[in-house]
Order: structure tokens, then C-alpha cells, then sequence
């Protein structure tokens, strides 16, 4: 598997994440108009109310989009929690999505407060090939696509459809925070997301400063596994700006795959026994086929991870889905790095109830209620087996 098909599949490598019908369809309110629509003059002194304005997406690309938009959607790339956040729990105007996206979130809290987005046309890239003919048919006034995939927006811009990129690398903690402000200039509205960054903000600083508080001589090593493949294990890469390590870099643990510089990369067991983690992070089935489950009953086909102090420990741990698997970008940061300090430095976030936090966040940047049996799970679905 090479780097940059890591990137696509993992980062939503369609946006993935995402999602819906259109407003028609779905029942649901189509996007706000605008705060204020852009304006000039004729020639004779009258006001004229302009059809489209510009804007500048992630790529440094200037795309020209409708002033008011009533239909979107997604290609390659994990977006759709964060449209649903923006919108406080709705999923206005989604025409069309990529299906490897659609897929994933069949356990998502995603798919309970939204429903309706597993149904969306997934027709114009279901086997992985963008069809922009029929992504065209299907009526988007813009897409949001992987600001690094060039080639797909270039296929899809051929047909005229104005294609808005969003970056995927980086810290997910500022990530998601680049998304909702990429996402008020598309929706003119700035401003709009203040609170709930402000809020997610609190919560981030709070997981920082207590991580921070660990020696460098006693922070923990962590693998991230992503899947089983023939044999070996596929593990997060150290590439620059991953996030992997960009988590390990904010959260203050090491990344044992920190010299490689890919994203992803094969590995055998004897490479695994010379790291011998302290901790194992495995991705959960959002992203991967695997969970934690799997590693502590030692059920991973063609090698042998039990004598690994990790697995020995109960260390192992299954990042699961929220509204997306909680390792890659998304607005469940703040709460994903509380739970990397509390499951990596317990000793430190003591006093932290993820259950309530979770609960808590869900409330407000998603206006749903998530039960604790539900939070508990997401949490850790892994925890009658330590």
C-alpha cells in the first residue's frame, strides 16, 4: 500500500465521509442563505444582487461558487461530521457522496442522528473511479473533495463543477478548526462557529497542559495499527504532518514508527517485538477491519502477538467510532485527546470522566443527546475484556 493511496482511503479519501439526499429528498432544510449577499452597481446607479461570489479553499485556489447554496457534495475526504456539526445536527443539501465513506459510517453516531445520509447517490464513484458526468447529474452546486487529491479535482472540475479542497494534514486538533472556518466562507457566514471552537479549545489546552506535565523519561510508546494483512501488521507511518504524529507530538507519547516517513507501512512480527509498545492503538472498524478485541484474544490471522507487554498488560485499545473513527480529523478532537491522555497517563487526567465528557460535547456541538451506555461504548468498546 503505497503513501498516497493510505491518504485517500484513511482521511476519507472521499470525505468522506459523506453523505445524504438532497433536501428534497431527505426532509431536510436546505443550507441557510447567506448572511448578507454580495452586491454591486449598473452603470446607472441601481444596486444589482451578485449570483456567485469567490473564495480561497485549502489548495491556495481561488473557486468561484453560487452566492447561496442549496445542494453539496463530498469526494474523498472525512467532512461530513463537521457539515453536520455547522449545521447543529443537520444534514441540509447533500446530494451525493463517495461510498467507501458511506460504508464507514454504519456505526457511526453519525448514521443515528443522520440516518438519511446512508441512503445518499453514491453512484458516481462506487468503485472508486469518479465518474464527474454522472457526479454532475446528481445536481451539487459545489463539492468538497481532499485538498491533496489533484487528480480528482481535476477530473471533476473538467465538467464544470467548482471543487472546494480541504487539507487533511496536521495537528487534527487544528484541523477541524480550519474545516468550520473553510466551511463559513463557503456559506458566508463568519463567524458562526466561534462558540463550539471556543468550547473545543477549552478542552484541547486542558488535555495539552496535563500531557505536558509527563518526563521525557517516562513517556509511553504507542503503535497505531490499521490492519492485518498476510501475516504482518499495517501500522501508522511518522510521516511528517500525519496524524499520528501529530497526535504523538501534542499528547506527548512517542510514535514508534517516528523515523519512517510514510504514512502507513507493512510490518512483521519481528519488527513488532523489537518495538514491544508500551501501549497498541488500533484504529477500530471505521477505518480498519480490525479492533482491540481481536489483538488481546490474539485472533490476528498469521502472527502471534501475545507475548508483546502491551497485549500482556491489557494495553490495547480500540479508537472507535464516535462521529468518525476518533484518530483522524474531525470536530471530536478536544475529546479524542482526552482520551489519548487518559488512556496513555490515567495517573493525569485522574479527575476526567470521558463518559460525561463525551456526552457533554456530543450535546453541544452536535445537539444530540448520547446516552452512557452509548458514551461508555464509544469509550472504550473493549473495556469487559481487560
Amino acid at each position: 500500500m503505497n503513501q498516497l493511496s493510505v491518504a485517500r482511503g484513511l482521511l476519507g479519501v472521499t470525505v468522506a465521509s459523506v453523505l445524504a439526499l438532497s433536501a428534497c429528498s431527505s426532509g431536510s432544510n436546505p443550507p441557510q442563505e447567506p448572511a448578507s449577499s454580495a452586491i454591486s452597481t449598473d452603470g446607472g446607479g441601481g444596486v444589482v444582487e451578485e449570483t456567485t461570489r469567490t473564495i480561497t479553499d485549502h489548495s491556495d485556489v481561488q473557486v468561484e461558487i453560487p452566492a447561496s447554496i442549496t445542494s453539496v457534495a463530498f469526494q474523498q475526504i472525512p467532512l461530513i461530521a463537521t457539515y453536520i456539526s455547522y449545521f447543529d445536527g443537520e444534514v441540509p443539501g447533500i446530494v451525493a457522496a463517495n461510498k467507501s465513506q458511506i460504508n464507514m459510517m454504519d456505526q457511526t453516531i453519525l448514521a443515528d442522528i443522520a440516518p438519511e445520509v446512508l441512503d445518499v447517490d453514491t453512484s458516481f464513484d462506487d468503485q472508486g473511479t469518479i465518474n464527474a458526468e454522472t457526479l454532475l447529474n446528481a445536481g451539487p452546486e459545489v463539492v468538497f473533495n481532499n485538498a491533496r487529491n489533484l487528480e480528482a479535482r481535476s477530473v471533476m472540475e473538467a465538467v464544470g463543477l467548482p471543487v472546494i479542497g480541504f487539507d487533511t494534514m496536521g495537528a487534527p486538533t487544528d484541523t477541524y478548526v480550519r474545516w468550520f472556518k473553510l466551511l463559513e466562507e463557503v456559506f458566508n457566514e463568519p463567524g458562526k462557529t466561534d462558540d463550539k471552537l471556543a468550547y473545543g479549545q477549552e478542552l484541547i489546552d486542558d488535555a495539552e497542559e496535563r500531557a505536558a506535565q509527563v518526563p521525557e523519561d517516562q513517556r509511553r510508546t504507542v503503535m497505531v495499527v490499521m490492519q492485518a494483512s498476510q501475516g504482518k501488521l499495517v501500522v501508522a507511518g511518522g510521516m511528517d504532518g500525519w496524524f499520528t504524529e501529530e497526535w504523538a507530538r501534542t499528547m506527548n507519547f512517542v510514535n514508534v514508527t517516528k523515523e519512517s516517513e510514510e504514512g502507513s507501512m507493512p510490518v512483521n512480527l519481528e519488527q513488532i517485538l523489537e518495538w514491544d509498545p508500551d501501549v497498541i492503538l488500533v484504529t477500530g472498524v471505521g477505518m480498519s477491519s480490525m479492533t482491540a478485541a481481536e489483538i488481546l484474544g490474539n485472533q490476528v490471522d498469521g502472527i502471534d502477538l501475545s507475548s508483546l507487554r502491551a497485549v500482556q498488560n491489557g494495553d490495547v485499545y480500540s479508537t472507535q467510532l464516535g462521529m468518525w473513527n476518533w484518530f483522524t480529523p474531525g470536530p471530536d478532537a478536544p475529546v479524542v485527546a482526552n482520551w489519548i491522555g487518559k488512556t496513555l497517563y490515567p495517573d493525569k487526567f485522574a479527575d476526567v470522566d470521558m463518559v460525561s465528557m463525551t456526552q457533554d460535547y456530543y450535546n453541544e456541538m452536535y445537539k444530540y443527546e448520547v446516552d452512557a451506555e452509548r458514551a461508555a461504548t464509544i469509550v472504550d468498546p473493549d473495556a469487559s475484556l481487560r
